[in-house]
Formats: C-alpha cells, sequence, structure tokens
C-alpha cells in the first residue's frame, strides 16, 4: 500500500492544491518499507486525483485542500485524511502507530474526528461543505 503526503520544509505542506512535492511511503505489514519524494505532475483537480491514482497511491495524508480537488480524489477511490499539520517524518510514525487522531497533528483552528469525511474545520465548515468559495 502507498501513502502519499505533500511536503513543504519537511513538513506537511499546509495546501495541498499548490504543493509542489510528494512524499510516497510504500508500506507492506504496518511497516514502512520505501520512501521517496517525487515533484507533482499535475495542478488541476481532475489529473492531479487521476495522476495520484496512477502511481499507486491507496491514502493521502493532506493539509487544507479545496472540495473539488478533495471529491477528485475520492472519485477515484483514494482514502483522504486531510487537515493533518506536522513533521513528515512524525506524520508518518502517527500514522504507522495508529495516533494520527491527536490535536498535535491537527492543522490550527481544526477539531473533531480526523478519519470522516465531514472534519470539521474553520468555524465548522468542512472541505465538504458547498458554501463559500470552497477553498479552506
Amino acid at each position: 500500500m502507498k501513502v502519499a503526503l505533500p511536503e513543504w520544509n519537511g513538513r506537511v505542506s499546509p495546501v495541498f492544491d499548490t504543493a509542489g512535492r510528494l512524499v510516497v511511503v510504500r508500506i507492506e505489514d504496518g511497516v514502512e518499507v520505501e520512501r521517496e519524494s517525487i515533484a507533482i505532475d499535475e495542478e488541476l483537480p481532475g489529473p492531479k486525483a487521476a495522476w495520484l491514482s496512477r502511481i499507486g497511491v491507496a491514502t493521502l495524508i493532506c493539509g487544507a485542500v479545496s472540495n473539488g480537488l478533495a471529491r477528485a480524489i475520492e472519485a477515484v477511490g483514494i482514502a483522504l485524511i486531510p487537515w493533518t499539520a506536522g513533521c513528515i517524518d512524525e506524520v508518518i510514525a502517527a500514522y504507522l502507530g495508529g495516533r494520527l487522531d491527536v490535536p498535535a497533528f491537527r492543522m490550527p483552528g481544526c477539531r473533531g474526528a480526523r478519519m470522516r469525511r465531514g472534519r470539521q474545520c474553520r468555524g465548522g465548515r468542512g472541505y465538504d461543505n458547498d458554501e463559500g468559495s470552497g477553498s479552506r
């Protein structure tokens, strides 16, 4: 299984839509076996989601993500864990240890259960809320 995280200066990039690099971790039997950093080749939501699928990403852990991109990612069958913050190494370790749902890994202003699609952030609006511009 491959898990991907957008990276900026060794941390989870605060906004996936504009991230330029992706850390892709291959996991077997709950253990990291390979890690690579690659440039993100696509910019538009549909092609970016299709590219993630083509490179074999099963789960994307990211910071903020726009409504359109979140929907495109989920439409290609990739599990999405948004509103995540922290050092890449620490986030990966927490994910592997089942501890990603602690406040230390939530973006500032976010609350609620991490794994639910309706994750609430900034004033109670989650990325699946159709109000406003769609970017959070």
